[in-house]
């Protein structure tokens, strides 16, 4: 067998998967800091403030945007969005309370760590987040009470967090199917992309894989060489034999020679009876071991006749197909069932 160097790189792969950024960023967490820093200033314009609780919110508030940005360790790493959230809730229970409870208006501000909780991350994480705004919101209700949290917001209370439980279940549902569709796209596309540079026939790649592959592997520093090589009278074949023969011996011929082959090598039909071959860090002598191994494996008696060209420095795609077809050409004119390897 042909054995020269370990496995080279394979054929690079088509495009992959498209990822749904579910993880927060600082670029994500932009809006939601700029809309938070907004009421913290707008909110004591106008209104009686309790500045020691005021104070503290500010605190808690700088403590929430601190945990959102700093990557979290060991078990806090499963509630990365929820404990920030969490904290966010509690500073804004401090704003809510330090400007007079519920004329404030403050509390909308709950809807901030629902949305986006929402957007990146969990089911579980949203349901804990809505929890935790349930028990600040009421706590402020139950354990202050009148008159800055009248027993009548209860009913108001209610209908907003059953809202916010809506909207963000809601948000989470659209997010979650986006990336669903995204990730079946994302999939018709890698298919497509693999058809358009396959050869249906024999599932060898086609001209336009082996163009750009070998366009690719010329920027390397290695040693390689190109075969061409083209089935004898392959026409007359399919006119004696018909076509569904000829079909059936491509197909074989395309499966005996990836057999032979290293994990690195391609093999690719060109179009109709043309195969290229391309061989990495090979020399012309090898080469020549390998396609004439290639040529005992065709089925039945049908021969073929090879060009190789080995690969100088610098030259391009073009001029080493050329160099490999002139080979071919040679091959033919001198009987055909040979190889032939330029000099």
């Amino acid at each position: 067998m042909h054995r020269i160097s370990p496995p080279p790189k394979q054929l690079p792969r088509l495009p992959g998967q498209i990822d749904l950024p579910r993880q927060r960023t600082a670029r994500h967490m932009v809006p939601f800091l700029g809309a938070s820093l907004l009421a913290w200033v707008v909110v004591p314009i106008g209104s009686p403030m309790h500045w020691g609780t005021y104070a503290a919110s500010v605190g808690v508030a700088a403590l929430a945007g601190a945990l959102g940005t700093v990557p979290p360790v060991g078990v806090l790493t499963k509630a990365r969005e929820a404990i920030p959230s969490l904290v966010f809730l509690l500073a804004i229970g401090l704003l809510r309370d330090s400007a007079g409870g519920v004329n404030s208006a403050v509390g909308t501000l709950a809807l901030l760590p629902v949305f986006y909780t929402a957007l990146y991350s969990t089911r579980k994480q949203l349901c804990t987040v809505l929890v935790g705004m349930t028990a600040v919101l009421l706590a402020q209700n139950v354990l202050i009470g009148p008159p800055a949290y009248p027993h009548s917001q209860y009913r108001a209370g209610a209908i907003f967090i059953i809202v916010s439980a809506i909207i963000g279940l809601v948000t989470q549902r659209l997010v979650s199917q986006r990336a669903a569709m995204l990730s079946y796209v994302s999939e018709m596309l890698t298919e497509v992309s693999g058809i358009a540079s396959t050869d249906a026939l024999t599932g060898l790649p086609n001209r336009r894989a082996w163009d750009a592959h070998l366009a690719e592997m010329l920027t390397e520093d290695r040693r390689m060489t190109v075969t061409m090589i083209d089935l004898d009278h392959f026409k007359e074949f399919n006119d004696t034999q018909g076509h569904p023969a000829g079909d059936r011996l491509l197909r074989e011929t395309a499966a005996a020679w990836r057999e032979e082959l290293r994990a690195g090598d391609l093999v690719a039909r060109l179009g109709g009876d043309e195969f290229a071959l391309l061989l990495l860090d090979c020399n012309a002598a090898n080469a020549l071991e390998v396609v004439e191994r290639l040529r005992q494996r065709i089925p039945g008696e049908q021969t073929c006749s090879a060009g190789i060209a080995a690969h100088v420095p610098g030259s391009p795609p073009e001029a080493l197909m050329a160099q490999a077809d002139t080979a071919l050409y040679e091959a033919k004119t001198e009987g055909r069932d040979r190889t032939c390897v330029t000099t």
